[in-house]
């Protein structure tokens, strides 16, 4: 009768703490559970701040150094091109070429102004026809229309010239002395043709005796 009363009871301790058992086992789960997530999630977020360092504001040091030294270049590379694409007003251009026309119509405008006389060839005085001078002679006009008064008496001013020519001898005409004196004395004869002061210098393009 003793050994069923105790078999009964050792029953009842056992179904008592079955509950607790399982309790016990239902919490540690739970644990597990939750330390499996915790460790997911500290996992992600690992990889994610490292392959996407903005998304979680981890910027490496090293990355804002590259970028700050990349975004300098790039400022000092426009600073040194900026002065040379740096453009001249329209302004200055305008007046450079308006000067440059200036000076290339001055130009013409003198040149305009020279009247070429056809190369004469005379005997020189004394030589007995063994000397000659062979010389070309430019007149520059005082102005427009006198070039065009020079060109009407070019006749005139040819047979003027010839005369003086023939009357100099090989000693008159020696030198650089000679030579300015024979300027001067065409340079009277022909304002003395055109009856007026028309002629402003004479010039010597070829200038040859033989």
């Amino acid at each position: 009768m003793a050994e069923k009363e105790e078999v009964a009871t050792k029953e009842e301790n056992k179904a008592a703490g079955q509950p607790a058992v399982e309790k016990k086992k239902g919490n540690k789960t739970v644990m597990m559970m939750g330390i499996v997530i915790l460790i997911s999630v500290g996992c992600a977020f690992i990889f994610v701040s490292k392959v996407y360092p903005s998304l979680t504001g981890n910027v490496q040091p090293d990355a804002i150094g590259q970028e700050k030294e990349v975004v300098a270049e790039a400022e000092e590379a426009q600073a040194v091109k900026q002065p040379e694409t740096e453009k001249e007003p329209a302004s200055s251009s305008k007046k450079k070429e308006e000067k440059g026309k200036e000076g290339h119509d001055g130009a013409e405008k003198e040149e305009s102004l020279i009247v070429p006389v056809e190369t004469l060839i005379v005997n020189l005085s004394g030589s007995n026809g063994r000397r000659y001078l062979k010389a070309k002679i430019n007149l520059e006009a005082k102005d427009g229309e006198m070039k065009k008064v020079i060109e009407t008496k070019s006749v005139q001013i040819k047979d003027r010239l010839i005369s003086i020519l023939s009357s100099k001898t090989l000693e008159d005409i020696d030198g650089l002395e000679g030579q300015e004196n024979l300027r001067k004395e065409i340079k009277d004869a022909v304002d003395v043709v055109l009856k007026v002061e028309g002629v402003l210098q004479v010039y010597f393009t070829e200038f040859v005796v033989q």
